[in-house]
């Protein structure tokens, strides 16, 4: 085989070329929405939210389902859980708004610079965070598919706390690297979700920071923990990085109060949370996150995915009530 042929084999595949139109169609579409007066972007993405707004009022309208938006909030809003028994009013309406304005949020999040930032972001609660990194023996962000989680590691970068936050990559490479630049612009480094534990814990052992969506779950996920009242599967990883490497762990959100303005959360700060009873101390970690997402969730109620498959997985053994739902957590 000749040199000319190693250096082919080096190279990395031409992507298609209807992937590099899509994306570049995606760039332009972003860089324009980026560019409009704000009244006008969001007023783009108040029309966006109204056919998910028709989609979800026409589905599973009984949450039979195990899975989406009426059967979440039949779960999360009932007597004895921390939402309380009714769904607040015009619930479904303001979440769908809150779901296209997360996209007006991502494609206008580069206007928000160091000059700007607090303009933008209530950053009362900040320096909470910023005296835990300062301990040096790096930090977890714990936080959700709650409030503008993209513009909470674009505001962290421009602050000084470089964030390196994991991410689930898309099939198309050249939309990867477009998200990827969007994200990185402050300063912060995201790195794919798949294998990634071992990256984490060398990044907090040169007491770097790391981002990570801590309110997901599946039929694989190591601990069964309380999330808005009801047990559910929840990604172990932050309790897993706080015991390996003893970095405390912040619970935050940064919650939507206008059109480009936003209010960080602290919800809860965790240190020193090891007691030598490994399995005891990732349900209580975990359930400490779980309970400081509650929180956000019970500030902000349509600010979370509530779409998502949060419930569906079940622990081993539980029983449904009569009506069908998991029963609450004790």
């Amino acid at each position: 085989m000749s040199d000319d042929d190693d250096d082919d084999l080096k190279k990395p595949a031409r992507e298609a070329l209807w992937q590099r139109l899509v994306v570049g169609c995606v760039a332009g579409l972003i860089a324009l929405v980026g560019a409009l007066p704000t009244w006008l972007a969001y007023g783009c993405g108040t029309l966006l939210a109204v056919p998910w707004f028709l989609w979800w009022s026409l589905q599973d309208r009984r949450g039979r389902r195990t899975s989406g938006y009426f059967r979440n909030c039949r779960i999360a809003f009932r007597p004895g859980s921390p939402l309380g028994p009714d769904r607040p009013p015009r619930h479904l309406w303001r979440w769908s708004k809150h779901i296209a304005w997360l996209a007006i949020d991502f494609c206008r999040m580069r206007r928000i610079t160091a000059a700007n930032l607090r303009t933008h972001c209530d950053l009362t609660e900040f320096p909470t965070v910023d005296a835990v990194f300062k301990e040096g023996k790096g930090l977890v962000f714990a936080t959700g598919h709650l409030g503008v989680w993209d513009v909470a590691g674009h505001a962290a970068g421009l602050l000084g706390v470089t964030l390196t936050s994991v991410f689930r990559p898309s099939p198309l490479p050249a939309l990867n690297r477009l998200i990827e630049r969007l994200r990185t612009g402050s300063g912060s480094t995201v790195v794919a979700r798949k294998n990634v534990l071992r990256t984490l814990l060398r990044l907090l052992g040169d007491q770097r920071a790391v981002g990570i969506l801590a309110d997901g779950g599946g039929k694989h996920s190591a601990v069964d923990a309380p999330f808005l009242g009801t047990s559910s599967r929840t990604v172990a990883s932050p309790a897993l990085l706080h015991l390996a490497t003893g970095a405390p762990i912040v619970v935050v959100a940064m919650l939507r109060t206008g059109a480009m303005r936003y209010r960080l959360r602290v919800l809860d700060v965790i240190r020193d949370a090891a007691t030598g009873d490994r399995d005891a101390d990732m349900l209580s970690i975990t359930a400490r996150i779980n309970r400081g997402l509650t929180q956000g969730i019970k500030e902000a109620p349509e600010q979370w995915f509530w779409q998502s498959r949060r419930f569906r997985h079940r622990p081993a053994g539980e029983t449904p009530l009569l009506d069908g739902l998991p029963p609450l957590a004790t």
